[in-house]
C-alpha cells in the first residue's frame, strides 16, 4: 500500500522514488525544518518482524557515524514504538549511476577510474569507521545534478566490532552479480568482500557489461565461484595494462589476494590517474557529468599527450615493453596519431637491428667455440702421436749419465760445449747438464734438470796370463846340453809356470806383468 499523501511523524510523504526488496523510498518534506528529505520505509511484512526492525535501526546508527561528502547523510530514523519502520536521509536531486550509464558510457576508461576513485574514497571512510556496505552496486550510487557522487543504502551494513549477524536465514542478502565468493559460500566476510563488489562495478564501467553473467541467478553465482571472466582489453582496447591489473586484483577468488580495503584500491587508482595528469578527480567528474562529449574530447587529448611523453621517456630509458604499451594505448585513443605511429616504426626498426646484431653475435660466438674445439682436438692428436724423445747417454769422466723421459716442446739441436783436448777434464755437476738449444731464432741456453744414473764398473772376469819367474841361485850353473844334442842355454835357470793374478794387484813382489808369449814354432 502506497504512503503518498500520508504523514509519518513530522515527515509528509510527497511521491514514491523507488522500491527494493526490503523497502520503498519516498520523497518527503520535513515539516519542522522545511526541507526535502528521502524517507525509506520498510515493507509491511518486514516491519512487523523484530529482526527486520533491528536491521533498519542498525543501518541508521551505522550511517549516522559516517560524515563524508560522498556518503548519503542520515537525518533521523523511527523508534521502537513507531507503527512504521523508516529512516530519513538527505534528498538527492539526480539519478542513480545505473540510470546514467544506461544512456552515457563512462568513456574513456580513465573516466570510469575517476568515478571508482570517488566511490572507493567514500567506502574507505566507512571501512575506517568499522562499517561494511555489503550491497555495493550502481543502483546504490547517486549522481547529484552538480556531478557529485553519493554512496547510499547501507541497509545491510555490518559493524566490524560487533559479532551479531543480521543476515536472513536461508537467504542471500545483496545483489548476486556483485556478490563476493565468500558471501555466496556463507563464510565470514570483511572489507575484501566490498572490494570484490567494487571490482565488478569498475569492470562494468569500463566495458559496459558485468564480468559474471548467466541466464539465471544460480548460474551467475557459479561463474563468480569459478572466477572466470573476459579480459577487459579484449572488448576495450583503450583499457590500459595498469587499469586491467587493478581490476584483476579486485576480482581475485581468494580474499587475501585482493586489496585489503577500499583505501588501498583508492590509492592504486590515484597513482594510475596521477601518471596521466588527472590529479583531482573530484573536480574533473562534475565537468564530465555536465558535458560528457565535450569533456571526453578534451580529456582524450590530454591523455594522449601525456602518454606520448611517457613513451618517449621510456624509449630513452630503453624500456621497450612499457613504451610499446603506452604507444598502443595512444593509437587506441587516436588511430590517426602520426607521432605515435612514427615512434612505433622507429622502435620496430631498432628492434630489427638489435635482433640482427644478436644473431651475428651468436654466430660469431658459435664459430669461435667451434674453432677452439677444433684446435683443442688437433693439439690432442699432436700430443698423442708425438714420439717420445730418445734416451741420450752422455759420458763425463768416470761416470755415465743418461737423459731419460725428455720431451722437447720444439725441435731442438743438442750439442755439448767444446772442450780443449789438452785442458784438464772439468768437474761435472751430477744434477745439471748444460744443453744448448738451437731453435731457428736466437737459441737460448737451457739448463734442464736430469736424472743422474751412476753405473758401477763391474770387475772384469779373471784372465790367465803368462808370468816369467827368474830364480837367481847362489852360484852360476855350468852350461848343459839339450837332449837334442845341441848346447843348452847358459842363462840362469829359468822355470816357467803359469799363475793367476788380478791386474789391479800382483800376488808376489818378484813377479812382474808380462804379456803371454807367442806360441813357439
Amino acid at each position: 500500500m502506497s504512503l503518498v499523501g500520508r504523514q509519518i511523524g513530522r515527515y509528509r510523504i510527497l511521491e514514491q522514488l523507488g522500491q527494493g526488496g526490503m523497502s520503498v523510498v519516498y520523497k518527503g518534506l520535513d515539516t519542522t525544518l522545511d526541507r526535502e528529505v528521502a524517507v525509506k520505509v520498510l515493507h509491511p511484512h518486514l516491519s512487523q518482524k523484530a529482526e527486520s526492525r533491528k536491521r533498519l535501526d542498525r543501518e541508521a546508527r551505522a550511517v549516522a557515524r559516517l560524515h563524508h561528502p560522498n556518503i548519503l547523510e542520515v537525518y533521523d530514523f523511527s523508534g521502537a514504538d513507531s507503527s512504521e519502520a523508516f529512516i530519513v536521509t538527505e534528498y538527492i536531486r539526480g539519478k542513480t549511476l545505473r540510470e546514467f550509464i544506461s544512456g552515457e558510457p563512462l568513456t574513456p576508461p580513465e573516466v570510469a577510474a575517476m568515478v571508482m576513485h570517488e566511490i572507493a574514497n567514500a567506502l574507505a571512510h566507512a571501512h575506517e569507521a568499522g562499517v561494511l556496505h555489503r550491497d555495493l552496486k550502481p543502483e546504490n550510487v547517486m549522481v547529484r545534478d552538480d556531478g557529485v557522487i553519493k554512496l547510499t543504502d547501507f541497509g545491510i551494513a555490518k559493524i566490524l566490532d560487533r559479532d551479531e549477524k543480521m543476515t536472513m536465514t536461508g537467504a542471500l542478502v545483496g545483489s548476486p552479480a556483485h556478490m563476493a565468493p565468500e558471501i555466496i559460500e556463507g563464510e565470514e566476510s570483511g572489507a575484501e568482500a566490498d572490494v570484490f563488489s567494487l571490482g565488478t562495478m569498475l569492470y562494468l564501467f569500463v566495458t559496459g557489461k558485468l564480468p559474471f553473467t548467466a541466464p539465471n541467478t544460480t548460474a551467475t553465482l557459479k561463474r563468480i565461484l569459478d572466477c572466470v571472466y573476459e579480459d577487459p582489453r579484449q572488448s576495450v582496447p583503450t583499457c590500459s595494462d595498469e587499469l586491467t591489473e587493478i581490476i584483476g586484483t579486485c576480482l581475485q577468488r581468494q580474499p587475501g589476494n585482493r586489496y585489503p580495503n577500499a583505501a588501498k584500491l583508492r590509492d592504486a587508482l590515484a597513482g594510475l590517474l596521477s601518471d596521466l595528469g588527472l590529479t583531482r578527480p573530484h573536480e574533473e567528474l562534475p565537468r564530465f557529468f555536465l558535458d560528457p562529449k565535450g569533456y571526453r574530447k578534451d580529456v582524450v587529448g590530454r591523455i594522449t599527450r601525456t602518454l606520448l611523453e611517457r613513451a618517449q621517456r621510456l624509449i630513452s630509458e630503453k624500456k621497450s615493453a612499457r613504451a610499446l604499451s603506452a604507444l598502443n594505448q595512444v593509437l587506441a585513443h587516436d588511430p590517426t596519431n602520426t607521432e605515435a605511429a612514427g615512434l612505433l616504426d622507429a622502435m620496430k626498426a631498432r628492434k630489427l637491428r638489435e635482433a640482427r646484431n644478436q644473431r651475428l653475435v651468436r654466430f660469431a660466438a658459435a664459430g669461435g667455440s667451434a674453432f677452439v674445439v677444433a684446435m683443442a682436438a688437433l693439439k690432442g692428436v699432436q700430443v698423442a702421436t708425438r714420439a717420445s724423445a730418445p734416451t741420450v747417454p752422455l759420458s763425463f769422466g768416470p761416470h755415465e749419465v743418461v737423459l731419460t723421459s725428455v720431451v722437447w716442446p720444439k725441435k731442438l739441436e743438442v750439442a755439448p760445449e767444446p772442450v780443449d783436448a789438452g785442458a784438464p777434464e772439468p768437474e761435472v755437476d751430477a744434477g745439471v747438464i748444460a744443453v744448448v738449444a738451437r731453435p731457428p731464432i736466437k737459441p737460448p741456453l737451457v739448463k734442464l734438470p736430469v736424472e743422474r744414473v751412476e753405473r758401477p764398473v763391474e770387475p772384469a772376469a779373471p784372465t790367465l796370463v803368462d808370468v816369467i819367474v827368474k830364480v837367481r841361485p847362489f852360484g852360476r850353473a855350468a852350461p848343459r846340453r839339450s837332449s837334442q844334442g845341441g848346447p843348452r842355454s847358459t842363462s840362469s835357470r829359468r822355470s816357467r809356470r803359469r799363475c793367476s793374478a788380478s791386474r789391479a794387484s800382483p800376488t808376489t813382489p818378484w813377479c812382474r806383468w808380462a804379456p803371454r808369449a807367442e806360441p813357439r814354432a
